[in-house]
């Protein structure tokens, strides 16, 4: 981990959705406290003590004390570390928000492919490597 960064985030590098998440929470980190570890890249993914499709399926984070969070509580520990959005990083940890938020999460992370709004989505030609996950793709 990078010696300003407090906290290491495994996301998808090749989705257009998480790739356009990336960049927005850059634009509100400008001490670098975040870092984005793509989990395809192999020598980042044998750092977590996660498979690929733990890793796949949602966000990890990991501070640089070797606390992991999994996906809803990963992101309100990255809001956490973003000075404008601290706020609301300790906001989704209290109740009702920790209740309903991990479903909330966990049905955007199974959707990611074919979100709007942060990218081109993926298809068979630029993103093979997620049509098994796609709902858009055909069964087998």
């Amino acid at each position: 981990m990078p010696a300003d960064a407090d906290l290491r985030v495994y996301f998808d590098g090749a989705c257009p959705f998480c790739r356009g998440v990336q960049t927005r929470v850059a634009r509100f980190d400008p001490h670098g406290r975040v870092e984005f570890v793509d989990y395809h890249n192999p020598v980042a993914a044998a750092e977590a003590p996660f498979s690929e499709s733990a890793l796949a399926a949602e966000m990890h984070a990991v501070t640089d004390n070797g606390q992991w969070y999994v996906g809803y509580f990963s992101w309100a520990a990255m809001l956490r570390e973003l000075p404008a959005w601290k706020w609301l990083g300790w906001l989704m940890t209290i109740p009702p928000f920790r209740w309903f938020g991990p479903s909330a999460y966990r049905w955007i992370a199974r959707h990611r492919y074919s979100l709007p709004g942060l990218g081109a989505p993926c298809d068979e030609h630029s993103c093979a490597l997620h049509m098994a996950h796609s709902p858009r793709s055909p069964a087998p």
